[in-house]
């Protein structure tokens, strides 16, 4: 006959293990750095609707990229009063930059690598999910 009670205790063993793993959250598994600074937290509550995943996807798609907020809005196919918020905000929180352009405010993504970073870490994480990020967030049209 075979004992089988070893190899149940190494199963429970590795189950506990995977299960502490699933159970952190998506931010401690993605970019650990960031969590002293919040970057993660702030990018999260800055970008809560489609007009600022779209946004945020458009600049890490084209990281070189500078365009004013209208100019953004025909690129992106919002409104330029729903993005612009969104925009300012990014900006406040050090993520985008602004300059001049021929009297025209322009938007470019910052030269800060970490902030760069959690931008890309966090589009990726959202089109991990993205038909269900779609549906949530798309509230507003």
């Amino acid at each position: 006959m075979i004992d089988w009670s070893a190899g149940e205790t190494v199963l429970n063993e590795i189950s506990s293990i995977s299960q502490v793993h699933i159970d952190q959250p998506d931010d401690e598994k993605v970019i650990p750095w960031s969590e002293g600074k919040g970057l993660w937290a702030i990018l999260n509550r800055l970008v809560s609707d489609l007009n600022g995943v779209d946004v945020i996807t458009f600049f890490v798609q084209n990281p070189y990229a500078f365009d004013s907020a209208e100019g953004l809005s025909v690129r992106i196919g919002r409104a330029p009063e729903r993005i612009e918020p969104v925009l300012e905000r990014l900006v406040e929180a050090g993520f985008l930059r602004t300059g001049d352009l021929d009297g025209m405010r322009i938007y470019q993504m910052t030269d800060d690598p970490h902030h760069r970073q959690t931008l890309q870490q966090y589009v990726t994480w959202l089109r991990e999910g993205f038909h269900w990020a779609r549906m949530v967030m798309d509230r507003d049209g």
